[in-house]
Formats: structure tokens, sequence, C-alpha cells
């Protein structure tokens, strides 16, 4: 064929490569979706594990400052420190008694347990998504996704040829 009838052709046939644009697309954004979903959820996991950081130094720093003023008292008040004595030796002062509570486990009473309360607990950490998510998330399923957008990738370059 010669060069005026490629051209003649090439300009009877205009729709030719029309789908490659697409498939090249959907190509793409299957492969990148497999790709971003599992890193987006692995930094919404790890920044939900800072929060929660965050939270329990919080926790720990308040406990920090109530040992800090309880030794304070301590330091200050004799009374206090002679009655925290008392309840370490199992010593009762002459005169009086320990007060008895019904149902109480007295052995295991301790004074701290007053004071330390726990952080409420936070909630379960759930990735966010949806059903194409849900798909990524699992290895076996995204390599097969990642496949299907290889394909169509090379659909798209395939149906783009031009063949002379």
């Amino acid at each position: 064929m010669s060069e005026t009838q490629d051209s003649q052709h090439n300009a009877s046939n205009p729709t030719r490569g029309g789908w490659t644009i697409p498939f090249l697309c959907a190509g793409i954004a299957v492969v990148a979706a497999c790709a971003i979903i599992p890193q987006t959820d692995e930094n919404h996991r790890l920044a939900y594990e800072c929060l929660k950081l965050k939270q329990d130094l919080d926790y720990l720093q308040r406990q920090a400052d109530m040992g800090d003023e309880f030794v304070r008292r301590v330091g200050e008040d004799p009374v206090l420190a002679e009655r925290i004595a008392q309840r370490q030796l199992k010593v009762v002062r002459a005169g009086t008694r320990v007060l008895e509570l019904a149902g109480e486990d007295l052995q295991t009473m301790s004074p701290f347990g007053l004071v330390s309360v726990p952080p409420p607990p936070m909630p379960e950490f759930r990735p966010r998504g949806g059903k194409l998510a849900d798909v990524c998330r699992e290895p076996r399923k995204r390599l097969y996704l990642i496949g299907g957008g290889l394909m169509l990738i090379a659909i798209g370059l395939v149906l783009g040829n031009n063949p002379r």
C-alpha cells in the first residue's frame, strides 16, 4: 500500500483506538487502588495507635503527679505517715480497732486502688472503606485485582495499536 492509501485508510477509520484511554485509566485505577488502600489502612492504624499511646501517656503522667502529691503529703503530715506505717506493719494503736466491712476481702484491699482509675478504653480500630477496600485488604484477592488491572492496561495498549 502506498502512503496515500494508508492515510485514506486511517481517515476512513477514525474510531480506531477509542477504547484505549478508558481501558488504560481503569487498569491504572485498579492497580493504584490495590497499592494505596492497604497503605492508607496502615496509616490510619498507626494514627489510632499514636492516639492511644498519647492517652496512655496522659494517664501515666496523671498517676505520677498523684504519686508525687501523695509523697509530698506523707512528708508534710506526720499523722498520715504514722497511719500508713501502722497499716503496712498491720499494727493497731491501743484503744482503737479495725473497722470490719462485711463482704470485703481486707487482705487484697489497697488504698492505691481508690486513686488509680484506668483510662477509658478506646473503641476498637475499624478500617474505613467499602467493597473495593475489603477486597484490596485480602492478599489473594488483591493479587487477582492487580492481575486484572494489568490485563486492562494491556488491552488498552493493544486496542490502541495502529498497525501499518
